[in-house]
């Protein structure tokens, strides 16, 4: 009977076996197909939350970027060893977020008007500088030490020419980072700037009128973008 029926369905005589064990253990429900959706969660790699969070960051970023060039970066900054992520099950993943490929050219167009608008239309014609804090630091002695981030961005190719992080926010450190970056990448046409002390200190527009850079500072209350 078994070979018969195996015959008249094109199917094996395992899978008349299967689903008679499978009768015998659970009724009726023992003969529905099994779920997929188990399956590819148990293929997941554990943290694939957090490599979902990076790979919908980087296809906001880039929203040209494929499936197989998200992966691959994930692979060369060791978020994930190489053939653990599926370009379908990352695919998936990706569309569920909203990031499909209709939607996404919809995003691109939407981001492309704004940012030629307040794009300089050349590497180093301006820079934009600010301080941001950093994260508490404890010493071996068990001080706890403040640090500030000074950086200096070119406004065209968003290229940070330089960025580091200090145990303050004088003048002393904004003067550091122009050094640096000009050491870099070379003279720079204009720096855009907020209005605090260590941006308009006397000292820093000095220097930077020997070298022939323009400081522009924000008008008070007007965040920097």
């Amino acid at each position: 009977m078994r070979e018969e029926a195996a015959e008249r369905n094109g199917i094996s005589q395992r899978t008349l076996y299967r689903y008679e064990k499978g009768y015998r253990e659970e009724g009726f429900e023992g003969l529905r197909p099994a779920g997929r959706t188990k399956k590819r969660q148990q293929r997941l790699p554990e943290n694939f939350e957090g490599l979902m969070e990076q790979a919908i960051q980087l296809k906001r970023e880039v929203p040209k970027r494929s499936v197989r060039q998200i992966i691959k970066v994930l692979e060369l900054e060791g978020f994930a060893a190489p053939g653990v992520l599926k370009q379908s099950a990352m695919q998936r993943h990706l569309y569920d977020a909203g990031l499909g490929k209709k939607r996404m050219k919809r995003y691109a167009e939407k981001r492309e008007t704004p940012s030629r608008r307040f794009c300089r239309p050349h590497r180093m014609e301006l820079l934009q500088g600010d301080i941001k804090y950093g994260p508490n630091l404890r010493t071996t002695d068990g001080e706890l030490v403040k640090t500030y981030l000074s950086s200096l961005i070119d406004d065209h190719s968003r290229h940070i020419v330089q960025s580091e992080f200090y145990d303050n926010q004088r003048r002393e450190i904004v003067e550091d980072t122009f050094h640096k970056a000009v050491l870099k990448a070379g003279r720079f046409d204009c720096a855009y700037l907020d209005n605090g002390l260590q941006y308009t200190a006397e000292h820093l527009g000095k220097a930077c009128a020997k070298l022939g850079i323009r400081l522009v500072h924000a008008k008070p209350g007007v965040w920097m973008r």
